[in-house]
């Protein structure tokens, strides 16, 4: 950079990704405790879609199944895929066919779902800026979204650290979480055949 240009200076991109609109939880679990937790939050919460990140393919895959033997219609999307069959998940979701996709790191960038207003880290990441792009995925166009993290004994200072570099805070999530937070005018009709 100094060889090639004069007085260079350095913009920031972390800068221009705020956190603006989404309002970030944490659930102190133990790792056999997360499908549990998942469910749990699934019954409670108002989703017009959900994007649930994974830190492997097979971890990926293994949820779907466990998200779909609970119940829930459910998709997945990660890496080993053939980019056809990626296109047709991405395609369907961003339709509205599904209510949740689980995927794994793949999905974080560039990817605007306007129904989108649910984020859960599945598997809390290690960088803070992957975690920046996955919670993007909520709060899109101006409409308000909410990120959960499962956080485990293992993942504590990850989160600390994320916290610290991002400068945003992450709190413990309540009992109840204000529908206002994440739900706004742009609603699932409730009489849509693809609903649950």
């Amino acid at each position: 950079m100094r060889k090639h240009l004069s007085e260079p200076y350095e913009i920031n991109l972390m800068d221009e990704l705020t956190l603006k609109g989404v309002t970030q939880y944490y659930a102190f679990v133990q790792e056999r405790q997360k499908v549990h937790c998942l469910n749990t939050l699934f019954s409670k919460l108002q989703i017009n879609q959900s994007i649930i990140f994974c830190n492997s393919t097979q971890r990926v895959e293994l949820l779907a199944k466990k998200i779909t033997e609970l119940g829930y219609s459910c998709y997945y999307i990660h890496a080993r895929m053939s980019q056809q069959h990626r296109n047709r998940v991405f395609h369907d979701f961003r339709a509205g066919l599904c209510r949740n996709l689980v995927c794994s790191d793949l999905f974080t960038r560039g990817i605007d779902i306007q129904a989108v207003n649910v984020v859960i880290n599945f598997d809390f990441p290690k960088m803070a800026e992957t975690y920046l792009h996955r919670i993007g995925r909520s709060g899109r166009f101006g409409h308000l979204g909410i990120a959960i993290n499962l956080i485990t004994y293992d993942d504590r200072f990850n989160l600390h650290r994320i916290e610290q570099e991002l400068g945003t805070e992450i709190k413990p999530i309540p009992k109840v979480i204000d529908k206002s937070l994440y739900v706004s005018e742009f609603q699932v009709d409730e009489t849509d055949p693809n609903r649950e």
